[in-house]
């Protein structure tokens, strides 16, 4: 070995330049598995699915107001949506007023809701319900040894032989999302391509000696001692970065996206989709940013407002820039949170935590409309909306008539299928 890459090794190991993105960012490449090298360019057949997280707990009674029933304005005083703001979809339910871009995709058949999702035994705790929908099952927890998400257990059972850790990246701020977690597939995390990269000695020399690891990196002579997490990590995960950076720093788009962190979020997963990177699962979350999200117990209507109007624009921007690329055939994006809210407002011009919720599907692949049924205003479950559907119903859809794998291998059961992806 030479004498470059010796000092190279040990000013590292010394100094610790290599260490990237210390705190937030350098958990989520502790990889076996080299993260250098370009991307390689995604096939037009590929399709892939973008999950979204609501964070804190949605307001389904707010999101989709059942306008047509009485019951909802008894229920209701401040946080109603009133009948003539409502943007009917039918003769009984419709679009908070701040979504009119659902409607125009539920018009042009790339919308699709699913009334009253929930799960048996239902938790009410956040982190723990959060889990159970990332999880879709009672074995895989957050914190616990060997824990894996849906889509990461789909990763494993479809591309066993491809360890590329690209096939699953989740873009923004928070913890890194169990969804996307696989045994074979632990999957890329980053607030933004920014943030996911080189930082530390920012001298002229420590830069030199960065460059030199990098190209250290890629040597085939290069030692698995004490270069082995120089080579397999930090460096690595550097090398990757400037991949992810550069295919990003370049994209340019007359889409226009709200600049909020969940439309940056999407902007940059449209970016990174149209510069081919050859990920099949994407995630990311609303409301990280923002004290609590959708967890409106309190100045519900204010805050609800805020979110949908974010939501719906940063989603309608997200179909129209693929569909300007020519990739909105390929994509499916769906959303889900922890749980819903309870019918009866509370006393401080919110609602609390509930339990059953819609869900939304985004795409020209989905079966535009309503499915399910909203559940019963007054035959409730200790106050709360009774489950209609079994949230892992839909993701039985998702990956068997989208993703093309059978649920069961994935989920564990059988889950009756619901017809909403076509």
């Amino acid at each position: 070995m030479s004498k470059i890459k010796i000092a190279a090794r040990r000013e590292f190991l010394t100094r610790g330049l290599g260490v990237v993105g210390v705190g937030a960012s350098l958990p989520n490449f502790l990889l076996n598995t080299s993260l250098a090298g370009p991307a390689p360019a995604n096939q037009k057949n590929d399709r892939i699915v973008v999950s979204l997280l609501l964070t804190g707990g949605h307001d389904g009674l707010s999101d989709m107001p059942p306008y047509a029933n009485p019951d909802y304005y008894k229920f209701r005083k401040v946080t109603r949506i009133e009948e003539k703001e409502v943007i009917k979809l039918n003769d009984e339910i419709g679009l908070h007023p701040n979504l009119g871009g659902f409607k125009e995709l539920f018009d042009e058949g790339q919308f699709a809701a699913v009334m009253g999702t929930a799960y048996p035994n239902f938790n009410l705790s956040h982190f723990a319900s959060r889990d159970f929908w990332e999880a879709a099952h009672g074995e895989g927890r957050t914190g616990k040894r060997g824990a894996t998400g849906w889509l990461g257990r789909y990763l494993d059972h479809a591309f066993k032989d491809d360890k590329d850790p690209k096939l699953s990246l989740a873009v923004g701020p928070g913890r890194h999302p169990l969804t996307v977690t696989g045994k074979d597939h632990p999957g890329i995390a980053f607030s933004s391509p920014k943030s996911f990269g080189y930082v530390g000695d920012r001298s002229e020399k420590g830069y030199a000696l960065y460059q030199d690891l990098n190209r250290l990196a890629k040597m085939k002579d290069v030692g698995k001692s004490d270069a082995q997490f120089v080579t397999e990590t930090a460096v690595n995960a550097n090398a990757s970065s400037e991949t992810i950076q550069n295919l990003v720093r370049g994209y340019k788009t007359p889409v226009t996206y709200p600049d909020t962190q969940f439309g940056n979020s999407l902007r940059t997963i449209a970016g990174l989709i149209e510069k081919g990177m050859n990920t099949r699962v994407y995630y990311a979350a609303q409301g990280i940013a923002q004290f609590g999200g959708y967890d409106t117990h309190a100045d519900q209507r204010r805050r609800h407002d805020e979110l949908m109007t974010e939501l719906c624009g940063s989603v309608a921007a997200f179909q129209k820039d693929l569909a300007r690329q020519g990739n909105a055939e390929r994509v499916l994006t769906f959303t889900f949170s922890e749980f819903g809210r309870r019918v009866k407002e509370n006393f401080s011009g919110g609602t609390d935590h509930g339990l059953a919720q819609p869900m939304y599907l985004f795409g020209p692949g989905v079966k535009a409309g309503l499915h399910g049924k909203q559940p019963s205003l007054t035959e409730l479950d200790n106050d709360n909306l009774k489950m209609e559907v079994d949230f892992r119903s839909v993701y039985r859809a998702i990956l068997e008539n989208w993703l093309g794998v059978p649920g069961k291998a994935i989920l564990g059961e059988d889950y009756p299928l619901v017809d909403c992806v076509g």
